[in-house]
């Protein structure tokens, strides 16, 4: 082997320097985020986050820290099962763990077994040691009591517009309905009365075929089914019989119920009212002697118009975007509000039903502003925003030295430094191991 000559030598030195700062600030921010996520949720489980205008202590995090709402959630999450896994916990304080490595952690230790997998946590890297503990997981699941009933609970759709304006898709479903999925996605991507546009720039060709393959089938569904829409329309009514000193207040104990007869709460009905067809029907003694027309509160004209003036919920400090919004009567209609834009304004649906629920109300000033306040007249401003502070890791560094860490550029690595090895024969291994050890515990 020829020997590094000089410049070389200085090359490599100063690529293990930088590579060790890395992995010693890798190992302080670990430390710093298991202080955030147990700090965090001390916080969530003594209600200090509780005031008007804040949903949760994830919405909390998200004004204050500066977190998206899935990030609060998550930290939320793994600082409060910490709780019952002290080991790990400990790992995590001491910049061992990663946020990553607990995430997988927590999916398959308990009390029981937690030692056993902090020792795999340590030795595994992070991809290694996530793939493990996935794999164990569904084995796990697989063979739980009312699993299928757990798996249909969590299906669901859900869609994101991205920055440059496409639409990102993700789902969950069963097994069976996710094999049908993709079969039927695979069916049609694959026929030839798909067109094959020529010189398609896809990045990926086939998962294009099947973005495809989806959008064919949105358009045959909706090209088929606007008839049997229609004609659903009535069959899937909701009636509810309310008399409207019910709405209105004047008459609490008044009738208020669904057309099976199952009770329904004022609020409820208030609700409804603001965003749903309504059919006036005139009744005496309990028996109808006339039908009025149905009237749809805000039109789709109306809906884009408010969307357009109010860009999101109108609560304060609410950013849910306009078109995930829904019409509100400032002045209800119960109570002639008019069904124009002047009386109303766009709430997401947690604010809409909080509103009907009384935990605030709105009130028109005379110069025509609104005024959000509690009960008491408390007014509920935008909540303040905490600014950033500044000072990259040398502020980690001087807290957890005052703490009596011992944090240096080997104390994230893990022990195994990548080796390779069997991951499904280490899951094994491991969930046999894991399953031993809750056995011996008890329940």
């Amino acid at each position: 082997m020829a020997a590094l000559l000089p410049h070389q030598l200085d090359h490599e030195a100063s690529a293990a320097g930088r590579g060790g700062q890395l992995r010693e600030l890798a190992a302080h921010v670990h430390c710093a985020l298991a202080e955030l996520a147990l700090r965090a949720a001390d916080f969530d489980a003594a209600g200090a986050w509780c005031h008007a205008g804040i949903r949760s202590c994830a919405h909390w995090l998200a004004i204050q820290a500066g977190l998206e709402l899935s990030t609060a959630h998550d930290l939320l999450r793994v600082g409060h099962a910490l709780a019952d896994l002290p080991l790990i916990r400990q790992a995590f304080s001491d910049g061992r763990l990663s946020l990553d490595k607990v995430r997988a952690l927590l999916r398959v230790a308990t009390a029981a077994d937690q030692e056993l997998w902090l020792e795999l946590a340590l030795g595994a890297d992070a991809n290694q040691l996530v793939r493990i503990c996935r794999e164990v997981r569904r084995s796990l699941d697989a063979d739980a009591a009312g699993q299928d009933e757990v798996l249909r609970a969590r299906r669901g759709l859900w869609a994101r517009r991205r920055d440059d304006g496409m639409l990102r898709v993700v789902a969950l479903l069963p097994p069976e309905e996710g094999a049908l999925l993709l079969a039927a996605l695979e069916a049609v991507a694959g026929s030839e009365a798909l067109p094959r546009p020529a010189g398609d720039p896809a990045l990926e060709p086939w998962a294009a075929r099947r973005a495809d393959a989806l959008c064919a089938i949105g358009e045959h569904a909706l090209a088929a089914g606007p008839e049997g829409l229609a004609a659903a329309s009535d069959a899937t009514q909701v009636v509810v019989h309310v008399d409207v000193g019910v709405l209105t207040g004047e008459q609490p104990d008044g009738r208020c119920h669904l057309e099976d007869g199952t009770p329904l709460s004022a609020a409820a009905a208030r609700r409804l009212g603001c965003d749903a067809d309504v059919v006036a029907i005139i009744e005496k003694d309990g028996l109808p002697i006339d039908v009025g027309r149905r009237r749809r509160l805000f039109t789709g004209k109306q809906r884009r118009a408010l969307q357009a003036r109010d860009r999101t919920c109108r609560y304060p400090g609410c950013q849910v975007p306009a078109r995930r919004t829904r019409g509100h009567h400032i002045v209800p209609w119960w109570e002639g509000g008019g069904t124009n834009l002047a009386n109303g304004l766009s709430l997401c649906g947690w604010y809409h039903a909080r509103l009907h629920d009384g935990y605030y109300r709105i009130v028109r000033e005379p110069g025509g502003e609104l005024r959000f306040e509690t009960p008491d007249g408390t007014v509920i401003a935008p909540p303040v925003r905490a600014p950033l502070v500044p000072g990259g890791g040398e502020p980690l560094r001087r807290r957890h030295a005052g703490q009596g860490l011992a944090v240096d550029d080997e104390t994230a690595v893990a022990g195994w430094r990548g080796e390779r090895f069997g991951l499904r024969y280490a899951a094994d291994v491991y969930a046999e191991a894991a399953a031993g050890l809750r056995a011996r515990a008890g329940p």
